[in-house]
């Protein structure tokens, strides 16, 4: 079998796996530089909020879109612990070197994510700040002042 047989099976064999976007992702991520790679940015909710790009760092993970169901206590759990171990999976894919935030959409709901990435990972995330009409990086490094 010649190597490009090769690669058309391995690519169709992923494809049947593991579906397009699954294939499409990773592809890119091989293609990204190195030590990106090992970086991954959070969005606790997308749809609301236009982040730009310049705080998109590596792989970019979204935890939850759009309205969330959060008619309840039973609803609110339910779709937290749904988005909670989505991302436990992703977590559990690599040894990230950094992790960043985008603390969009409910403040407990970003809570609770910035508590599984350190649980998972024991990193502690670089969050995105919104001030006075701009962005900024608030990277905390707790164990130099604790």
């Amino acid at each position: 079998m010649t190597e490009s047989a090769k690669l058309t099976r391995a690519l169709n064999e992923a494809l049947a796996a593991t579906g397009e976007n699954q294939v499409i992702a990773a592809l890119a991520n091989l293609s990204v530089d190195r030590e990106e790679r090992f970086e991954l940015t959070i969005i606790a909710n997308s749809g609301i909020h236009t982040i730009p790009e310049r705080f998109i760092h590596g792989e970019k993970y979204v935890a939850s879109k759009g309205s969330l169901d959060l008619a309840s206590r039973e609803a609110t759990e339910t779709t937290y612990v749904r988005a909670l171990k989505s991302l436990a999976a992703k977590l559990n894919e690599r040894p990230w070197k950094k992790v960043y935030l985008i603390p969009t959409g409910p403040a407990t709901l970003a809570m609770q994510i910035k508590l599984l990435v350190y649980h998972v990972t024991r990193l502690a995330t670089v969050d995105l700040f919104y001030a006075d009409g701009d962005y900024f990086e608030l990277d905390l490094h707790y164990r130099t002042y604790l």
